[in-house]
């Protein structure tokens, strides 16, 4: 029952990072080490920072 319990928890925040974009840094991260192992990775604040900054440049639909 625990262990159920345990998994159900961690699915349902699994869930909740990706659907919130929590994830998103350390797959670009694994993106650009698979396909561009030789560009610099930003810091995760200029990550960010780019990504606000093509969002508000190029909206596109999304929920909020």
């Amino acid at each position: 029952m625990v262990h159920a319990l345990a998994k159900a928890t961690a699915s349902i925040s699994w869930y909740f990072k990706e659907l919130m974009g929590d994830n998103d840094y350390k797959k670009y991260c694994a993106h650009l080490a698979t396909h561009h192992p030789e560009a610099e990775v930003p810091t995760e604040r200029e990550y960010w920072k780019r990504r606000w900054a093509h969002q508000e440049a190029n909206p596109q639909g999304r929920c909020c």
